[in-house]
């Protein structure tokens, strides 16, 4: 079976799946723009359904490209490289890969103008954990600010019922390894919340520090998703734990 019958399989099964069993509802789907957007979610629950949700079934017509941890992309091997799975593959290290997402967001890209959504920002946390927001970090800055693009934040909700993480197992590098329940999901409603767009046009063409960044990223974006997330059920903003400054 080959790469796009695969895809095309899986997309059908989950699409019935999730409009049946889940009862999936997408809000707000009038507030991205016709042109190039960035969405940035908040990141709920095990099995990362909220990811596929937002990649294969919240736009009617558009495709979402997620950008997905790389590991997940493809199996390395003696004979090459096999792809597995979708959207654009992102690296913990060494910076942003940006000739993975010009075809996107850059005025000459084939496939402009598209919709690029961030790996969904702060951490999928124990359900016991559920009301924090944690961290955001910095990408959805470079990115919105390199391509002077609007960012969509985007609410997942109830995914942490449907599919409940009980302990995470941390690592010094890279990302914890979720504890969940026996691999099924429960049968609650997800919705999908886009809220309104937004632009970052006092830090156009202006080089930031790391730090202000940290800040755009933490006190203008991540109020803006909790703001969403706040109609559903009571969200705590977690202190951040890096160095942050206000751009002046």
């Amino acid at each position: 079976m080959n790469y796009q019958t695969y895809n095309r399989i899986r997309k059908a099964f989950f699409k019935k799946y999730f409009s049946l069993y889940h009862r999936l509802e997408v809000k707000g789907i009038e507030n991205i723009p016709k042109g190039p957007a960035l969405i940035v979610s908040n990141h709920s629950g095990g099995f990362d359904l909220d990811i596929l949700c937002l990649s294969d079934l919240c736009h009617p017509t558009r495709n979402i490209q997620v950008l997905i941890m790389d590991k997940y992309h493809y199996i390395n091997h003696i004979w090459g490289r096999y792809w597995v799975g979708s959207g654009i593959p992102l690296w913990l290290t060494g910076g942003i890969r940006w000739r993975y997402i010009n075809p996107y967001l850059h005025k000459n890209g084939s496939q402009y103008p598209g919709l690029v959504a961030m790996f969904a920002e702060g951490d999928s946390g124990e359900f016991k954990y559920r009301h924090l927001l944690n961290k955001f970090y910095p990408g959805a800055v470079r990115i919105a600010l390199r391509y002077k693009v609007p960012i969509v934040p985007a609410g997942m909700i109830r995914f942490h019922k449907i599919s409940p993480i009980l302990k995470r197992v941390r690592h010094d590098h890279g990302p914890s390894d979720p504890i969940l329940f026996p691999p099924i999901t429960f049968p609650f409603k997800a919705t999908v919340e886009f809220g309104t767009p937004f632009e970052l046009t006092d830090y156009y063409d202006r080089s930031l520090l790391k730090e202000e960044e940290y800040w755009i990223a933490n006190r203008i974006i991540r109020p803006r998703v909790a703001k969403i997330l706040m109609k559903y059920q009571k969200i705590q903003l977690t202190k951040i734990d890096v160095k942050m400054k206000k751009p002046s």
